[in-house]
C-alpha cells in the first residue's frame, strides 16, 4: 500500500510541474525551428589545400520558421577545439603544416539554444610535397630553396563537336618561395636526384613519399615530406665502406633496390626489405657485376612492374642492364620477394634467352660519349608501352645524336630477362653544344639546352621527329633544366574533352635566376608538332618577384609520389 501511495505522489507531482511549465512559459515544442531538408549547404565534405593557401567556408542554411533574419549565433571548431574569436557566418582557414584536419561549423538558434552542425575534412598538403627545388652553392655551402604552388579552379566550356558542357578546370599558380629550407645541408653541391616510391599494381601502394638525394661532399638523403635529412648515404652500408673509399658519382633506384656508382667505377647494391621504407636496406661493401668496370648508371622509369632494369654503360661502351628482379609479395605491399637476378648486370641479348648472343647494336661505337640518359615512355600504343624505354644524348666527335631505345622484359618479374627491343638513333643537326635534358614522358618529347638556346625533339612520333629551336631569348646560358609533365585524366565524358595541360619547364640560368615556363605545342592532324613556344609562369610577369637564388647548381621538380607523377592530383 505504501508503494502505491508513493507512485501516486510522484505522478501528481510530475503533473503539477508540467502544468507550471505550460502556464509560466507558454512553451509550444511544435514551433521549434528546424533546418529545411537540404540541411547545411555551401560546405563540402572534403577540401584539399596546400601550404599557406587560404580557404574561406561560408555555409548556408534555412530554418523552417524564421526563414528571414533568424536570431542566431555561430561557432567554429578545428579538431574539436573551439575558435573563440571566430563568431561570423564564414571562416577563413590557412595552415603552416601538412596534415588532416576536421572543421566543424555550428549555427545556434538563440531563442531555444538548439545547435545544428556540419563537419568537413581539410587535407593539407605538406608545403614541400610538390614543387620546384633549386640547389645553389653559397661559399661552398649547399643551399636548397623551394618554389611551391597552389591549385586554382575555374570553369571551362568544353565540347566534343556536338555537345557543349562546363567543367571545373585546375591550374597551378606558383605562389610562395622558401629559401634555405634545410640549414646545414652540406658542402660542395653537385646535383639533385629524386626517388619516388611505387610498389606495384597488386598492392596498390602508390603513396610512398618521395626522397630527395643531394649529391655533395657527403650525399644526404632527405625526407620528401619535410625535406629534413634522414641519413647520409655513406651510413647506409651494412659493413665497411668500399676499399677504395666511398666517393659516389651517380645513383639509380627502383621501388625495391638502390644502386650507387662509386669513383672506383664499381656499383654497390642494396635490396630493400620493406617496399614502403626507403631505408630498410643497406649497401654491401663488395661491388656487383663480377668486377666489371662501369662508366655510368641511369634511373629507371618506375611506372609499372615491368620497369625493373637500370641502364649502365660499361668501360667497353656496352649498354647493359642492372636488374632489380624483385618486388612486393603478391597482394602484400609490406613484404618483399627477391630473386637471384637482383643486383646482377646483364648484356642485352638478341632475344629473351640469357644464353642467346649479345645484341651487337647495344655495343656502342667507341667514339660515342653518353652525356646523359633519362627514362621515357614508349612511342607506340601497343603492349610495348609497358616496356622500359630511355632517351640519351650522345656526343660523337663534334656531332650530337639522340638515342631512343627500349628493352623487352618478361611479363612477370620472376622470369624477366633483357631482350632485344627498339633502338633508334637521330641526328641532332643544329645542336652545337649540350648543357642539360628535360624529358616529358606523357607528351613524349624532350627539351635540350645548348648555351642560351632551347631545342625541342618529339621522340614519340618515330621517324617524323625533327629537332626544332624554341624561340627563346635568355639573358645568359642555361645551367639546368627539369620538367613537370602534367597529365589530367577526367572521369566524365566532358572532362575527357578538355585540352591537355601544357608541360612545364624549369630553367636555371648562369645569371643565378630560375624561371618556370609552360610549353605550347601546335600539332598537325598526325600529332606532329609544327610550332613550339614557351610562356613564362614564374615569376608571374604581372606580379614580379625576385627569382635570383644565388649560384645555381641544379633544379628538380618534386612530385611527392609516383601517383602524383602519373596524375595531376590536388
Amino acid at each position: 500500500m505504501k508503494k502505491i501511495l508513493t507512485y501516486i505522489f510522484i505522478w501528481t507531482t510530475m503533473v503539477g510541474v508540467s502544468g507550471c511549465l505550460d502556464d509560466d512559459n507558454n512553451y509550444n515544442y511544435s514551433e521549434v525551428n528546424k533546418l529545411e531538408k537540404v540541411g547545411i549547404g555551401g560546405m563540402r565534405d572534403e577540401y584539399f589545400l596546400v601550404y599557406q593557401q587560404e580557404l574561406t567556408i561560408t555555409p548556408t542554411f534555412e530554418f523552417t520558421i524564421d526563414k528571414e533574419n533568424p536570431d542566431v549565433s555561430y561557432e567554429w571548431r578545428v579538431d574539436g577545439v573551439l575558435l573563440p574569436d571566430e563568431t561570423n557566418p564564414s571562416c577563413t582557414f590557412s595552415f603552416e603544416k601538412g596534415g588532416v584536419y576536421e572543421v566543424t561549423y555550428t549555427v545556434i538558434d538563440n531563442k531555444t539554444g538548439v545547435k545544428f552542425s556540419k563537419s568537413s575534412t581539410l587535407k593539407v598538403r605538406s608545403p614541400f610535397a610538390r614543387g620546384w627545388l633549386v640547389l645553389t652553392e653559397d661559399g661552398q655551402q649547399s643551399k636548397l630553396s623551394f618554389i611551391g604552388a597552389n591549385s586554382i579552379t575555374y570553369r571551362l566550356a568544353v565540347t566534343d563537336g556536338t555537345t557543349t558542357a562546363e567543367i571545373d578546370r585546375d591550374s597551378l599558380v606558383y605562389s610562395y618561395v622558401m629559401e634555405d629550407v634545410t640549414p646545414g645541408l652540406g658542402s660542395n653541391p653537385k646535383g639533385l636526384f629524386l626517388n619516388a616510391g611505387y610498389v606495384d599494381s597488386y598492392g596498390e601502394t602508390f603513396e610512398v613519399p618521395d626522397e630527395v638525394i643531394v649529391m655533395q661532399d657527403r650525399w644526404a638523403e632527405l625526407n620528401g615530406v619535410t625535406l629534413e635529412r634522414e641519413v647520409y648515404t655513406e651510413d647506409e652500408f651494412r659493413g665497411d665502406l668500399p676499399k677504395a673509399g666511398f666517393n659516389p658519382v651517380m645513383a639509380a633506384m627502383t621501388f625495391s633496390g638502390k644502386a650507387i656508382l662509386n669513383s672506383d667505377k664499381h656499383i654497390y647494391w642494396a635490396d630493400m626489405s620493406i617496399p614502403t621504407d626507403f631505408h630498410s636496406c643497406g649497401y654491401t661493401s663488395f661491388p656487383v657485376g663480377k668486377d666489371k668496370k662501369i662508366k655510368g648508371i641511369y634511373p629507371s622509369y618506375k611506372m609499372t612492374e615491368y620497369h625493373i632494369v637500370m641502364p649502365v654503360i660499361t668501360e667497353d661502351n656496352e649498354l647493359a642492364g642492372l636488374f632489380d628482379d624483385a618486388g612486393p609479395v603478391y597482394k602484400d605491399p609490406t613484404s618483399m620477394k627477391h630473386s637471384n637476378n637482383s643486383g646482377q648486370i646483364f648484356s642485352v641479348q638478341e632475344n629473351d634467352n640469357l644464353n642467346s648472343p649479345v645484341d651487337e647494336q647495344y655495343k656502342l661505337p667507341k667514339s660515342w660519349e653518353v652525356l646523359t640518359m633519362m627514362p621515357a615512355t614508349s612511342e607506340d600504343d601497343g603492349i610495348q608501352n609497358a616496356y622500359p624505354s630511355w632517351v640519351a644524348i650522345i656526343k660523337d666527335g663534334s656531332e650530337y645524336k639522340l638515342l631512343y631505345f627500349q628493352w623487352m622484359t618478361g611479363t612477370y618479374s620472376y622470369y624477366s630477362k633483357i631482350g632485344n627491343g627498339f633502338f633508334k638513333v637521330y641526328d641532332l643537326d643544329g645542336l652545337t653544344g649540350f648543357t642539360d635534358l628535360a624529358v616529358f614522358n606523357n607528351k613524349k618529347y624532350a627539351i635540350i639546352a645548348d648555351g642560351s638556346k632551347l631545342w625541342y625533339f618529339q621522340y614519340g612520333v618515330g621517324d617524323k621527329a625533327t629537332l626544332k629551336e624554341i624561340n627563346s631569348s635568355f639573358a645568359s646560358s642555361v645551367k639546368a633544366l627539369d620538367s613537370n609533365d602534367i597529365y589530367a585524366r577526367g572521369s566524365t565524358d566532358a572532362e575527357k574533352w578538355q585540352p591537355e595541360h601544357n608541360g612545364q619547364l624549369g630553367v636555371a640560368l648562369e645569371d643565378n635566376t630560375f624561371s618556370i615556363y609552360e610549353v605550347w605545342e601546335t600539332e598537325n592532324s598526325e600529332g606532329v608538332a609544327t610550332d613550339v613556344k614557351i610562356n613564362q609562369l614564374f615569376p608571374d610577369p604581372k606580379k614580379p618577384v625576385n627569382n635570383k637564388f644565388g649560384k645555381v647548381v641544379d633544379v628538380l621538380y618534386k612530385y611527392g609520389s609516383i601517383r602524383e607523377f602519373l596524375e595531376f592530383a590536388y
